[in-house]
């Protein structure tokens, strides 16, 4: 049995030098991947961020990656090499990206000087700030912003959704996506997860939220589209439960 599971956060660059991250550590990816790897029947892979926690277990095949789109390039490029029997998407997948940045008073400068035009109508004068500000994002911008500027604006882009391409690549896969808010009531979490499961065909998806998430807890549900629910407290149950139903799932769609 062959499964990828991917662990950590992604990073995103402001410069050369600066980067947008979030807290994702891969412990948890970590865990699920040594719980796998008791069994001598299963290979794993994992995609891990840069800095995140790695399996203990030396069987682990390790593919490090960095951003959104490294992320992207990497999981298409196994998933034509080989076939999954099931993926585990742990990763706190960024939602933005920088797209450009500028200095305050450079565009304050521009928006004055648009603004001075009073022929133009809202719609017109907010195209012209975008196509300046997107000059931001040229090959002669500095590689570094320079530290001598007060205030920087940064305009973020969405990423893509990296876990809409598993079942596209392999529709076949048993495939698990995690769901995390943050001080939300139950229903809302789960009526997240579900949207998840349902939008990207998702086999299970684990739904947790932040503020129930400690050194020693994590407080967690575990959904399968076959309407379970599986209450869990810690990362060490959450990885023996995705191992058990994900192997239970294979063994009943016949796979090796």
């Amino acid at each position: 049995m062959n499964v990828l599971i991917t662990a950590g956060g992604t990073s995103e660059k402001i410069d050369d030098v600066r980067k947008i991250s979030n807290t994702a550590t891969g412990r948890l990816g970590s865990l699920i991947a040594d719980c796998f790897l008791t069994d001598e029947s299963v290979s794993v892979t994992c995609l891990c961020s840069e800095n995140a926690v790695l399996p203990k277990k030396p069987r682990a095949r390790i593919l490090r990656i960095s951003d959104v789109q490294s992320l992207q390039r990497t999981v298409e490029e196994e998933m034509h090499a080989r076939a999954y029997d099931a993926v585990i998407h742990s990763m706190a997948v960024s939602d933005y990206r920088v797209k450009y940045s500028a200095p305050s008073e450079w565009l304050a400068a521009q928006l004055a000087k648009s603004v001075g035009n009073g022929s133009q109508n809202p719609e017109s004068l907010a195209a012209q700030i975008h196509s300046a500000l997107l000059s931001c994002g040229g090959g002669d911008r500095p590689k570094k912003i320079s530290s001598d500027i007060e205030n920087v604006f940064l305009c973020l882009e969405k990423t893509p959704k990296i876990i809409g391409l598993f079942k596209k690549l392999q529709p076949q896969t048993i495939l698990v996506g995690f769901k995390l808010l943050a001080g939300v009531e139950e229903t809302e979490l789960l009526d997240a997860a579900r949207n998840l499961m349902k939008r990207n065909e998702c086999d299970f998806v684990l739904a947790n939220d932040q503020e129930k998430i400690d050194e020693n807890r994590h407080k967690a549900i575990l959904l399968g589209k076959d309407h379970s629910m599986t209450r869990l407290h810690t990362k060490d149950e959450i990885a023996a439960a995705i191992k058990e139903h994900v192997m239970r799932k294979a063994k009943e769609g016949g796979q090796k």
